[in-house]
């Protein structure tokens, strides 16, 4: 985890705060589980304290799947923490036809309860949707 450069870094996933767009952007590469899941998704959620006003990017194109235990993880602590900061907007970028539909309909509608959520096929789309709202 690189403090001053704002990122961490797994075989996993890449978190960075993207600070020309204020973004928290979370880069999924591969199924990973309980510390592997929680350590860098507890990273976005400094990120998102750290930084005022900054909203939530999530790649999911490279898989986006949970154990059980995370997803109720996911749901009892995480998302309420991050409901406690200023971000307003998460963004889900994902291909057009995925096989990990139904997982992210169920973190949609969790989302839902706490920011505005939508899914764009990239970066790009994600930021200007954020600047729009």
């Amino acid at each position: 985890m690189n403090v001053e450069k704002n990122e961490f870094d797994s075989e996993f996933c890449h978190v960075e705060y993207m600070p020309e767009d204020n973004i928290v952007f979370l880069t999924w590469k591969k199924f990973c589980s309980y510390d592997d899941y929680r350590t860098p998704t507890l990273y976005v959620l400094e990120l998102l304290k750290r930084y005022p006003g900054s909203n939530f990017v999530v790649d999911a194109r490279n898989g986006f799947e949970d154990e059980q235990e995370d997803v109720e993880w996911g749901f009892s602590v995480l998302l309420p923490a991050m409901a406690n900061t200023d971000c307003e907007h998460v963004v889900f970028i994902m291909n057009e036809v995925t096989e990990i539909e139904d997982e992210m309909d169920m973190w949609t509608k969790e989302f839902m309860k706490y920011f505005t959520v939508k899914r764009v096929k990239s970066y790009l789309a994600a930021v200007k949707y954020i600047v729009k709202k």
